[in-house]
């Protein structure tokens, strides 16, 4: 069932609209570190004001479980949309009341502060979804990253006012079928990254839609130990072993391992890095980045896709020496993605800040973390449930 849009509302002159957004960003003391998160609401909330509508802000910043914690006030975020906005943002608490809020809204942009200061957020408590709802006309939801959490400003409030997708909401999951279901064959999955649990499913669900899935970093290495062989001191989730095991069995020739990588001896060290092949790791070093072969193997792979989403770094990027293999393999999605070669998504937040970093773009690259996995694990996220989205068990 296609998800209720934002485009199909018939009026919204004069309409309050309360917007959750995902303004969950990066802070260092007051100032954002990377702000895409908040312009990727821009083009939603532009839609609404140009059409003479009122929105009224509503997010979160990090996890107060209900309290009030002064650090993580959505002030210094509110400062940064303005900016963006080209607007004043006025943060104010919910407590300010709802006939105060809703006048403050017709003169300037309205941020509610964090509304995981309120204890019935995380519990997805009706009480606090109607007062959220007593202050507009309708709902949307642009929060994708989010969508995984039956949280009150997500799922409950949609049974109070008619509600509908942000453009990027709508537009994420638009990509993500791409991967899914809809997307040119032959399709790629690039894994990588520290959070192995999280993927095996994915890796399990998209298994008979893809022609390979390439693995790096710890999902690798695990599936490397899964095979005995030797990781030394490399990150690995031995919980995740038997798992790994039985994709292994379930896969055959479908998942790719790295053949050489970069190792040094632990503790990790920049000047004592080489090159070897991964049958040669001895126990006192550490896997930190795929080897030239490797490299050279998947870019083989990933010029014959036409459909190909990448989740994770495939070393440990922190270090630039050892971010070759990121950078080479991004590189090439880039051209690929350029001149409708291929369909290439990513997502992650290791793997969106590297792109924005690097100044890299694709085709779609997503900010969410666990929404995301979950999505294309075939799990309902029960935010997407309550705005009416079923997915395909196809």
């Amino acid at each position: 069932m296609p998800i209720n849009n934002i485009s199909q509302i018939p009026k919204l002159k004069g309409k309050l609209v309360v917007v959750r957004l995902d303004v969950n960003v990066p802070l260092s003391g007051k100032k954002v570190l990377d702000d895409s998160r908040l312009r990727q609401a821009v083009p939603t909330l532009r839609f609404l004001i140009n059409r003479g509508a009122y929105p009224i802000i509503v997010g979160h910043l990090g996890r107060p479980q209900g309290k009030v914690v002064s650090d993580l006030s959505l002030k210094p975020i509110g400062y940064a949309l303005g900016k963006i906005m080209r607007q004043p943002v006025k943060v104010l608490p919910l407590s300010f009341g709802s006939l105060a809020i809703k006048q403050a809204a017709k003169k300037n942009l309205i941020l509610l502060e964090n509304i995981r200061f309120e204890s019935g957020e995380d519990k997805n408590e009706p009480s606090l979804a109607k007062q959220l709802a007593s202050l507009g006309d309708l709902y949307i939801n642009e929060a994708f990253s989010v969508c995984h959490r039956a949280a009150a400003s997500l799922v409950a409030i949609t049974k109070y006012l008619p509600s509908y997708a942000g453009l990027a909401l709508s537009h994420e999951i638009d990509c993500l079928e791409q991967v899914i279901k809809k997307g040119t064959k032959p399709v790629v999955l690039l894994v990588g990254g520290a959070k192995i649990a999280d993927k095996l499913p994915v890796i399990q669900k998209l298994l008979p839609r893809c022609q390979y899935i390439l693995t790096a970093g710890a999902v690798a290495n695990t599936f490397l130990l899964a095979r005995r062989r030797e990781v030394g001191r490399s990150l690995v989730d031995k919980k995740s072993l038997l798992a790994a095991k039985k994709i292994l069995k379930k896969a055959g020739k479908k998942i790719l391992l790295p053949s050489d990588a970069l190792v040094t001896k632990w503790p990790l060290s920049t000047k004592q890095a080489l090159v070897k092949s991964v049958t040669l790791v001895k126990k006192s070093e550490a896997i930190v980045d795929i080897g030239p072969q490797t490299i050279a193997d998947y870019a083989v792979v990933l010029k014959k896709a036409k459909t190909i989403f990448w989740a994770g770094p495939l070393g440990l990027t922190e270090e630039i020496k050892w971010s070759h293999g990121t950078k080479s393999l991004a590189w090439l999605m880039q051209a690929r993605s350029q001149g409708a070669r291929a369909y290439v998504v990513a997502g992650g937040g290791e793997t969106a800040a590297f792109l924005h970093q690097a100044k890299l773009s694709l085709n779609h690259i997503s900010t969410a973390g666990s929404a995301l996995l979950d999505f294309l694990a075939g799990q309902t996220l029960p935010a997407l449930k309550a705005l009416g989205y079923l997915k395909s068990k196809k």
